[in-house]
């Protein structure tokens, strides 16, 4: 047998290694990186990389995590995520996917998916006629491309780099929930002429005919004058607009959309003409520097969170036209300290003046039927309060924690009230109660109120009836109205 010498195997390894060195060299042969988290959603598979590549794989549908409480599996590393890999077998995905993806520059879809398709990192459905998903991270400016009608619900949410917007003439829809919310740098939406729905006037965006305002973009700052051909304010059309700091409406606007003006921080006061007959729920919530507003006589509702945590507001005057106070409508409005609800108003909605702490005092019209669920529970520095002959019912813990309580007048009307209305009204020393037949009430509408030490007046013939009635009958002294 022929022996090979120790120099030519030494040789040979040296061959194999340069050999596969310089293959390394000339076809780009690198280290994969390495996974960072991995896992399963539906019947879709994930994995991160450590270079911030998220990659989906499998066939079916990402999971719908906007409802039902299901979570992104890949909550905990959106802000590391800059590129996304979708395979050719996904088959739907939907909104709030790669929501708050704060780092996202780049999706990118196999070439044989059937139902998705991009473009410079941008995610469309298979025609391009929709877009779907404008990554986050991106920055600058973004022309949208000729072949798009409609841009989808949130498609471009939370993308704060993003300074300007070019909409084709092609476009047609532009979807629901606020598709451009939290783009805080975006001064410009600007509309292609030839558009039949939408024009731009001043980077800000309207219908057509300029009649409905549509979007006024967040970056922009200062004040802003709305121009007579507009009658209606469209939904978020100036929501997060943190530069704002003030807004004229022109007497030719008739309604002012929900959420409308949410979160402009820096909107001080505002004006709204005698031509408004409707302004939509959350339409000034979260306006913190708001001080003062006026609501003219030709509004008959305040619907829901119309100004919830306006903590700046310290005074408000509500119309006579006014019928409802919706779910909230002033809730955290820490800064008020009194408020006058006027006869035509007939119900106060729950949580109506939920933790308005400021409030001393309220009075309540003589119109009102219904006082609704914690409708002034943590106003703990309210110190009286006198409920008029209208009322026939006080929701559950209607002034719940209301702990500077001292003096409850019930009117004669009353007839439920629900549990604990005036739970942990600690300071409470005096309930006067105009019914002549005593309410059947739970324990816990006084609990933790120490009515031993209370008065409780009611009419001069009803003291045996309330004397024998349940829990009434604890309170410590039962003395006639005088």
């Amino acid at each position: 047998m022929k022996r090979v010498s120790k120099n030519t195997n030494l040789m040979t390894k040296l061959f194999i290694f340069l050999f596969c060195g310089l293959l390394c060299v000339t076809t780009g042969c690198k280290k994969e990186p390495s996974i960072m988290a991995n896992g399963t959603t539906g019947e879709l598979t994930w994995k991160l990389s450590e270079n911030g590549t998220l990659t989906i794989s499998g066939t079916g549908e990402i999971p719908n995590y906007d409802f039902g409480g299901v979570l992104d599996p890949w909550r905990d590393y959106r802000s590391i995520i800059t590129s996304i890999e979708i395979n050719d077998g996904i088959t739907s995905i939907v909104n709030g996917a790669f929501f708050r993806c704060s780092s996202l520059t780049s999706i990118n879809v196999d070439n044989n998916n059937t139902a998705y398709s991009s473009e410079d990192g941008v995610l469309f459905n298979k025609a391009k006629t929709t877009l779907i998903h404008y990554p986050a991270g991106k920055t600058g400016a973004y022309t949208i491309p000729s072949s798009v009608t409609d841009i989808g619900n949130g498609a471009f949410q939370y993308c704060r780099g993003l300074t300007s917007i070019t909409i084709p003439n092609s476009m047609t829809v532009i979807g629901d929930d606020t598709p451009f919310g939290g783009c805080s740098s975006l001064t410009s939406i600007n509309v292609d002429n030839s558009n039949t729905v939408f024009s731009s006037e001043d980077g800000v965006l309207f219908n057509k005919t300029k009649t409905t305002l549509i979007i006024y973009p967040a970056g922009k700052t200062g004040t802003y004058l709305i121009p007579n051909s507009v009658t209606s304010i469209g939904d978020n059309a100036f929501s997060y607009c943190t530069g704002l700091t003030s807004v004229t409406i022109p007497n030719s606007v008739t309604s002012i959309g929900g959420d409308a003006f949410r979160s402009c921080s820096s909107l001080t006061s505002i004006t709204i003409p005698n031509s408004v007959t409707s302004i939509g729920g959350g339409a000034f919530g979260g306006c913190t520097g708001l001080t003062s507003v006026t609501i003219p006589d030709s509004v008959t509702s305040i619907e829901i969170r119309t100004f919830q945590y306006c903590g700046g507001l310290t005074s408000i005057i509500i119309p006579n036209s006014v019928t409802s106070i919706g779910w909230g409508a002033f809730q955290y409005c820490k800064g008020l300290t009194s408020i006058t609800i006027p006869n035509s108003i007939t119900s106060i909605g729950n949580f109506a003046f939920w933790n308005c702490d400021g409030l001393t005092s309220v009075t309540v019209g003589n119109s009102v039927t219904s006082i609704g669920d914690n409708a002034f529970s943590y106003c703990s520095n309210l110190i009286s309060v006198i409920i008029p002959n209208s009322v026939t019912s006080i929701e559950g813990g209607a002034f719940f924690r209301c702990t500077g309580l001292t003096s409850v007048t019930i009117g004669n009307s009353v007839t439920s009230i629900g549990d604990n209305v005036f739970s942990y009204c600690t300071g409470l020393t005096e309930i006067i109660n105009e019914s002549a037949d005593p309410q059947s009430i739970d324990a816990s509408v006084f609990s933790l109120v120490d009515i031993s030490a209370c008065t409780l007046r009611v009419p001069a013939g009803s003291i045996d009836a309330y004397r024998a009635a349940p829990v009434w009958q604890d309170f410590g002294n039962i003395v006639a109205i005088e």
